[in-house]
């Protein structure tokens, strides 16, 4: 009976001893799998050469805009020209019936030559009794009266003249004539029609569609940038209409406002524009990108760099010793998918991919290169993704982040001028991926 005992106590032993050891193996094995290093591409900071550029909304407005209204009254005798047409400086809009004022001129005109011929009868007389004056066959006061009479016939000539010219001004007014090339808009009456002086509705209106302006409001925050670059040259500025998709027009600032807005803090500026094909429409509100110098002492790293903790935006570093070292950063802004900051030297290598598993002080691997696939756009998706809170952070402190700049970025003269940089950053983190790819593959076997 003991050893019976004895034999199941054993075995009760043996047995515990076998499921607590199957009990630890699988939490060794999940803690040395939690121990492996992340592994990490990396990308330089480049020195940046990309401008400031502030964005905002503005509306294409007309340098001219003329509302035709009559300024005498009369009947609309003839509209010669048609809505939407494109017409020059000088071009007859619209005909009044004009019958009174030709009849009233001719009438002037007609008292004007009877007056210069009693004129032309007086002159004769006086020089017939100047010739007897100094024959003494006529009294100085008869030689006189003849001199009264030619004053008096000239100032009423003078009269005359003046009472034409008044005529012809009347009759001009009855033809309304085109005081600027521009496109002719809705036309509101019909021939026949009775207009006066003062009508709350214009006839037509006429609008200069080139060149055309853009106004916008900044914040007054930005005014002092945009002085201050303004005084090394003119400062381009590029408008795109369709909710920043559409066609891309570069024109120049030309207009500061003299004030702020007390009531918004913004400032009203505007810029001139070609608009050869008149793509840019009066009223119409557009997307508009200043240029206004560049950021001194900055730097430039993709957005997946870009990370954002409690204390504010910062990036990974790998030191000789494979450790990651974390780095603050302050965010000027984001365009062109690059981060624009200060806080870091251009060169240093930052981790571009699988920084959201790393942590200061901690091992990383660093990913083989690879040259880009098409997992490079997917991997510069996460890493965007990665850095919103750093994009969202930039945006608030900066007009120039955020989608504005964006969309307007492929407009800029300058844009094309780090494409090595995002070259290399889009390079780089295609690695990252592929490491990534990798290190999950093998966290899964396990």
């Amino acid at each position: 009976m003991n050893k019976w005992l004895t034999g199941t106590v054993v075995l009760a032993v043996a047995g515990g001893a076998v499921w607590w050891q199957a009990g630890k193996q699988p939490a060794v094995d999940k803690n040395a799998r939690a121990k492996r290093p992340p592994v990490v591409a990396l990308a330089p900071a480049q020195p940046n050469r990309l401008p400031v550029v502030l964005t905002a909304n503005g509306t294409v407005t007309a340098l001219d805009r003329v509302e035709v209204k009559p300024q005498v009254s009369g009947v609309v005798g003839r509209v010669l020209v048609q809505e939407g047409s494109m017409v020059k400086a000088g071009t007859l809009l619209v005909q009044l019936d004009d019958a009174a004022e030709r009849a009233a001129l001719a009438r002037v005109q007609a008292q004007q030559a009877s007056d210069a011929a009693q004129l032309k009868i007086a002159g004769r007389d006086l020089a017939r009794g100047r010739d007897l004056f100094r024959q003494q066959f006529i009294s100085q006061s008869a030689l006189d009266a003849l001199q009264g009479k030619v004053d008096s016939l000239q100032a009423t000539l003078a009269a005359d003249r003046a009472a034409v010219e008044s005529a012809r001004v009347s009759l001009r007014q009855k033809a309304i004539y085109a005081q600027v090339d521009g496109r002719v808009g809705a036309i509101s009456l019909s021939p026949g029609a009775l207009v006066q002086p003062g009508m709350a509705t214009a006839m037509l209106t006429l609008t200069r569609m080139s060149p055309v302006a853009v106004s916008f409001t900044l914040p007054e925050q930005q005014l002092q940038a945009v002085r201050q670059a303004q005084q090394a040259g003119p400062l381009k500025v590029v408008a795109r209409s369709g909710n920043g998709a559409g066609q891309c027009h570069s024109g120049e600032l030309t207009f500061i406002d003299s004030a702020v807005d007390s009531s918004s803090g913004n400032v009203l500026l505007k810029a001139r524009f070609d608009n050869a094909g008149t793509a840019l429409w009066p009223g119409q509100f557009v997307n508009v990108a200043l240029q206004a110098g560049r950021y001194e002492g900055a730097a430039n790293l993709p957005v997946a760099a870009l990370l954002t903790g409690p204390d504010g935006q910062f990036a990974y570093t790998v030191g000789a010793d494979s450790k990651a070292q974390r780095i603050p950063l302050t965010l000027l802004a984001i365009q062109n998918e690059r981060a624009i900051v200060r806080g870091i030297a251009p060169g240093l290598k930052v981790v571009v991919n699988g920084g959201q598993n790393v942590r200061p002080g901690e091992l990383v691997t660093l990913a083989p290169p690879r040259k880009q696939d098409a997992s490079a756009p997917v991997s510069a998706k996460v890493g965007r993704s990665e850095a919103s809170g750093a994009a969202a952070e930039g945006s608030r402190g900066s007009r120039a982040g955020g989608k504005g700049s964006q969309n307007l970025a492929e407009c800029s003269p300058v844009a094309g001028g780090d494409k090595g940089a995002r070259a290399a950053g889009r390079d780089a983190s295609a690695p990252g991926a592929e490491g990534g790819k990798r290190q999950r593959a093998a966290s899964g076997a396990q």
